[in-house]
């Protein structure tokens, strides 16, 4: 009867080992999971900044590349003149 109950024990002991080992690997695998999952979504974050500067240096040189123009309105007439032009032309545009 003795050694049935010390059979008995071993068996739950074994089981209570395999669930705490199974629940150790859920965790362990969650937790390699969301580190893989953050460490996409920095990759990610990442490479939209730098679209992000490239988009901003792009508008930047085409900003510096715009020539300085004056608008004067009266009514329905609009006078645009160009700063850089050397025979300033005034262009009369009516709506």
């Amino acid at each position: 009867m003795r050694r049935a109950g010390e059979h008995r024990r071993t068996r739950v002991v074994w089981r209570l080992a395999a669930v705490t080992a199974m629940v150790l690997m859920i965790i362990a695998g969650t937790y390699a999971a969301s580190l893989r999952q953050r460490q996409q979504r920095l990759e990610s974050l990442r490479a939209e900044r730098q679209r992000i500067e490239m988009d901003l240096r792009r508008v930047k040189a085409l900003a510096d590349q715009s020539q300085p123009v004056v608008v004067l309105e009266n009514g329905d007439t609009r006078l645009i003149v160009n700063h850089h032009d050397p025979n300033p032309q005034p262009e009369l545009l009516y709506y």
